[in-house]
């Protein structure tokens, strides 16, 4: 394996795939690059740039040229003496349509099989064990009177509720869709009569395991942990065993096939366990690293440590890192004081 001398970030995103990236190779080569660090490459939000609002991480994105064009990546790589560390997203995922275990959710609740995948607390006061969503523009009662929620037919025949570009799924036990040639009427009568405030759609909503909420309410009302105050992005449960294996399927098979030589863990703060995930990904890791013929510890593993004031970067043992940084404190140091002077300052403000 190649050794780690010097790493560059590629921030990969629809306007920049690994297509471009596999032409640049040889420059980074050029300038002696060991390793190229690529943000994430897993499915996220279509039109996403930066990939950390993830919705499947068991696919390379397709908008990224899918895993065909990483593939290409790495044997460049490998060609012009060189590796790639991917970075990876345990903590969190997008609460978008597309996220198939979130849409399972939206769709059967509790009951759902990615129920617990999620950090929702079902049993939350005064929450009748829904799911909370802070996501309408208006209050819910203005928001149904004026005709912005409204009951629609997806392609695949399954019926939902729609907010502008949102989509929210009506669990099927609880509404029978009409053959094609009635569902104009029918769903004329469901989304008018709400206007005239017949109550049918009401009703309807008010049988899903979720419950629609003006954004404003969102740091009172929700009932599931979000990345900081990110309410879009809704938080996993990796210290479940199912959860963990989901994740990281995908990098730790492309590690073992030799196409990544080590994984930037995302905001591993955010984790239940942030020193128990790390020893259990380094076992993972080191046994990806034996199908390679690598000794245990030879694969790369950094993590993202953003340091409190005053907090110091504790000593990690074995399993993890030597204690450092993913350049977070280089960078306040560099952007955040004034040329001239050793005091710091916000951006943006003299």
């Amino acid at each position: 394996m190649i050794e780690l001398r010097a790493t560059a970030r590629l921030q990969l995103h629809v306007g920049f795939t690994l297509h471009d990236a596999l032409a640049q190779v040889p420059y980074y080569a050029g300038l002696g690059i060991s390793h190229l660090y690529l943000s994430p490459i897993g499915t996220a939000v279509p039109g996403s740039t930066h990939g950390y609002d993830n919705i499947d991480p068991t696919v390379v994105n397709p908008e990224l040229g899918g895993e065909d064009a990483l593939i290409a990546l790495s044997q460049a790589a490998r060609e012009h003496g060189m590796g790639l560390i991917a970075d990876i997203v345990p903590n969190h995922m997008a609460t978008h349509a597309d996220n198939a275990w979130w849409w399972d959710v939206l769709r059967n609740g509790r009951s759902a099989r990615h129920a617990d995948w999620f950090d929702i607390d079902w049993r939350a006061p005064g929450r009748d064990g829904k799911l909370w969503l802070a996501v309408l523009d208006r209050p819910y009662a203005t928001a149904l009177a004026e005709g912005l929620i409204t009951l629609v037919v997806e392609d695949d025949g399954s019926a939902a509720l729609a907010h502008y570009d949102q989509r929210y799924p009506i669990r099927p036990q609880t509404l029978d869709v009409p053959e094609k040639a009635a569902r104009a009427q029918w769903l004329r009568d469901y989304n008018d009569g709400a206007k005239r405030g017949d109550g049918r759609l009401h009703k309807l909503i008010e049988r899903q395991p979720y419950r629609l909420n003006w954004w404003r309410v969102g740091n009172d009302m929700l009932n599931y942990r979000r990345f900081f105050d990110i309410t879009s992005l809704v938080a996993l449960r990796v210290e479940l065993p199912a959860v963990f294996d989901a994740v990281h399927a995908l990098p730790l098979r492309l590690v073992a096939e030799g196409h990544l030589d080590g994984l930037r863990i995302d905001h591993v703060d955010g984790l239940t366990d942030p020193t128990g995930y790390v020893r259990k990904l380094r076992s993972r890791l080191d046994a990806a690293g034996r199908t390679r013929g690598l000794k245990p510890g030879t694969l790369g593993l950094y993590l993202e440590k953003i340091l409190a004031p005053g907090e110091a970067c504790r000593p990690t043992g074995p399993a993890m890192a030597p204690p450092a940084t993913t350049s977070w404190t280089k960078s306040a140091a560099c952007c955040m004081t004034r040329p001239a002077s050793s005091r710091w300052r916000v951006p943006g403000k003299r």
